[in-house]
């Protein structure tokens, strides 16, 4: 399975990072991190067995701190959706850090759909989102959520990739939860998947503070 390594590159980058110091001296900061074990998205079921933890560790340094770690987020195995795990601790000079796990709930008509492919979003010279499936039911990438093609600054410069894990939960049901990614924390509700018409769609709204809140559709090329 394809996993987004984005809490990895982010947990590098601030491991490495210098905090000033009043005299004008920096020092390497040491946070703590957490490691999920087992995948950090999967999919189960509706009406299946519970959700069972896979379980983390955590570590400040070479000191183990997972007893420290505050899990919240349930799962509820009898409805359909997108559940957040979250696991969060503060290290002992008060410095967070939180990562996530998504759990989709998914119906046995979603589950036997694939619906990967490259989509482009609908209305002049728009961009193309390529939706990859992963290996469970129901679960994808989408590479190019909001269907743009610049980076939204002045400079107009080619989108990058914003890599969402995207849940199919039901045949018509499409969803990204909130999720960070490289443009800060990205979500898409209110998605709608249509396979009847010539082509397949599918339609949301993003939540991200650099896009509108108008409804976006995509089309399969």
């Amino acid at each position: 399975m394809k996993k987004i390594l984005l809490i990895t590159l982010v947990a590098a980058f601030i491991l490495s990072s210098c905090k000033e110091e009043s005299l004008g001296v920096s020092k390497v900061v040491n946070y703590p991190i957490i490691n999920l074990k087992g995948d950090v998205a999967s999919t189960m079921l509706v009406g299946g067995a519970g959700y069972v933890e896979s379980g983390f560790t955590s570590f400040k340094g070479q000191t183990d701190i997972t007893t420290s770690v505050i899990t919240t987020g349930t799962v509820d195995a009898s409805k359909t959706g997108v559940y957040t795990i979250t696991y969060t601790v503060t290290d002992s000079e008060g410095y967070t850090v939180f990562v996530r796990r998504y759990i989709g709930v998914i119906t046995a008509a979603a589950a036997a759909m694939d619906i990967s492919g490259t989509y482009k979003r609908n209305g002049g010279a728009l961009g193309s989102a390529v939706v990859e499936k992963l290996n469970y039911p129901g679960l994808y990438t989408n590479n190019n959520p909001g269907g743009a093609t610049t980076d939204g600054t002045a400079a107009g410069k080619s989108i990058t990739d914003i890599i969402l894990y995207m849940f199919q939960t039901e045949a018509t049901v499409v969803s990204c939860p909130s999720q960070e990614s490289s443009v800060g924390e990205f979500a898409c509700t209110g998605g709608i998947y249509d396979a009847t018409g010539a082509k397949p769609l599918f339609k949301w709204v993003c939540v991200n503070s650099g896009y509108g809140t108008s409804v976006r559709t995509f089309i399969k090329q």
